[in-house]
C-alpha cells in the first residue's frame, strides 16, 4: 500500500507540476495596449509586381511535415527523402520543411535550403509558420490565448526568425479571430491558403485595418503518399534563382502568388503530375497605368474578381486574356482573385495606398507597463494563498 500511496503522490505532484507550468505561462504576460489602426490611403498606388518577370515563376511549398519525436507529431510515414521526392516529380523547385517545433537540416547545403519550422503547441492550433529561423522558441501558451498573447508570440519570433507567419488563421474557430487582425501587427505574411483551410476573411481584416500583409500558400502536407495532401495549395514566386536570399526577399517584397489547385481524390501521381503541367497557369503582366490596372496570364482568365475594403467584391470580369479595373479614389486597395479554365485559381498580392513610396508598415502594440505590473501583483497574490492553503489542508 505504501508504495502505491507513493506512486500516487508523485504522480500527482507531477500533474500540479505541470499544471503550474501552463498557468505560469499563460499568466505572466505583458499586457499590451493597441492603438486604432489606419487604412491604407494616400495617392501613391504600390504595385508589388511592378519588377515581375513572367520568365522567373518559382513553384514552391513551405509547409510540409516529416515523422519526427517516434511518431507523436503528425508525420504520418513521411521521411526526408519522399517528401523530396514526390514534390520534385510534381515540378515544385522549393520543397521546404517545417517540422513541429523543430528545424530540420535535410539537405542544408543546397543554395535553396531555408531553416523553418511550425511553432505552436495550444490546443486551440494558434501556430506560427517560421521561415528563416534562426532557432527554435519553446515557449508556447497551451490553453487560452488573448491578444496580448498572441502578439507577445509574434514580437518574440519575429526576434528569432526572418518570417514569423500566422499558420492556417481559420483552422480553429477559437484560434487566430477575424477580429485579431484588426490589431495584431509586427509580422509580413499571411498563410492565407492552406492545406486545410482558405483564410482570405483574415487577411482582408488585416489590409483593411492598414497592415500591408502579403500572402503565402502552403499545402501544409503530413502524407506524401496521399495525392490530395500534396500540390493542393501553394506559392508561385517571382524571382531570378532558386536561392534561399532571392526568395525570402521576393516573399516579403509580395512578388509571389497563392494557388489553389482543384483535387482529385481518384486521380494518380503521374495523372496529377499531367494535369499540372496543363492545367497550371501562370501570371503574365500585373501592370499599373496611373490608376488602371492590367492583368494578364498565360491562359483565358474564365473569371477574375477585383475585392477591396472589407472583401468586397469591386468588379467580376469573365472570359478575359487580359483584364482592367480602374482603382477608384475610395479603393484603399485592391487585390485579385483569377479562376481558370480546369479549377485552378490564383490569389494575387493588393495594390496599396500610400502618401509615398516609402512605405512605413504601422504597429499597434505597445507594453502597458503600468497594467501589467499590477496584474502581476495581482497573480503573485493569489498563488501565495493558494500555496498557503495548500499547506496549510495537508
Amino acid at each position: 500500500m505504501g508504495t502505491v500511496k507513493i506512486f500516487f503522490k508523485s504522480l500527482l505532484y507531477i500533474l500540479l507540476t505541470f499544471v503550474a507550468f501552463v498557468v505560469a505561462t499563460s499568466i505572466f504576460v505583458p499586457s499590451y495596449s493597441f492603438d486604432e489602426p489606419k487604412t491604407f490611403s494616400g495617392t501613391y498606388l504600390h504595385n508589388p509586381y511592378e519588377n515581375m518577370n513572367p520568365d522567373n515563376w518559382i513553384q514552391s511549398n513551405f509547409h510540409a511535415h516529416t515523422r519526427q519525436f517516434a511518431g507523436l507529431t503528425n508525420g504520418r510515414l513521411n521521411t526526408n527523402e519522399m517528401l523530396d521526392s514526390v514534390y520534385s516529380v510534381l515540378g515544385f523547385h522549393h520543397v521546404g520543411i517545417s517540422d513541429y517545433n523543430k528545424i530540420n537540416f535535410y539537405d542544408s547545403l543546397d543554395p535553396s535550403f531555408i531553416p523553418a519550422y511550425e511553432h505552436g503547441y495550444g490546443i486551440f492550433k494558434i501556430h506560427q509558420l517560421c521561415i528563416g529561423a534562426e532557432k527554435v522558441r519553446r515557449l508556447d501558451y497551451f490553453a487560452f490565448q488573448n491578444l496580448s498573447m498572441k502578439q507577445h508570440t509574434l514580437n518574440r519570433l519575429e526576434k528569432q526568425t526572418r518570417l514569423a507567419i500566422p499558420a492556417h488563421p481559420s483552422f480553429v474557430k477559437k484560434g487566430y479571430l477575424v477580429e485579431d487582425m484588426k490589431y495584431l501587427s509586427n509580422y509580413k505574411l499571411m498563410e492565407v491558403l492552406n492545406g486545410f483551410r482558405i483564410s482570405t476573411a483574415h487577411w482582408d481584416s488585416a489590409l483593411s485595418n492598414g497592415h500591408l500583409v502579403y500572402l503565402i500558400g502552403n499545402d501544409d502536407s503530413h502524407d506524401v503518399t496521399d495525392i490530395t495532401d500534396v500540390a493542393t495549395r501553394f506559392t508561385m514566386i517571382n524571382a531570378p534563382e532558386n536561392e534561399a536570399e532571392q526568395l525570402l526577399c521576393a516573399l516579403e517584397k509580395g512578388i509571389a502568388v497563392g494557388v489553389d489547385f482543384p483535387v482529385k481524390v481518384d486521380e494518380t501521381l503521374e495523372q496529377k503530375i499531367e494535369r499540372l503541367r496543363k492545367d497550371l497557369p501562370y501570371i503574365s503582366q500585373v501592370e499599373l497605368n496611373n490608376d488602371t490596372l492590367l492583368i494578364s496570364a498565360s491562359k483565358q482568365i474564365r473569371k477574375i474578381k477585383f475585392i477591396g475594403q472589407n472583401g468586397k467584391e469591386l468588379d467580376v470580369q469573365k472570359d478575359k486574356k487580359t483584364a482592367m479595373y480602374v482603382i477608384q479614389p475610395e479603393d484603399n486597395y485592391v487585390r485579385c482573385e483569377l479562376n481558370f479554365k480546369g479549377g485552378a485559381t490564383l490569389y494575387l498580392n493588393p495594390i496599396t495606398r500610400h502618401e509615398s513610396d516609402e512605405i512605413v508598415k504601422q504597429r499597434l502594440d505597445k507594453v502597458n507597463y503600468p497594467k501589467t505590473i499590477m496584474l502581476w501583483i495581482v497573480y503573485v497574490v493569489v498563488i501565495c494563498c493558494v500555496l498557503y492553503y495548500l499547506k496549510r489542508v495537508k
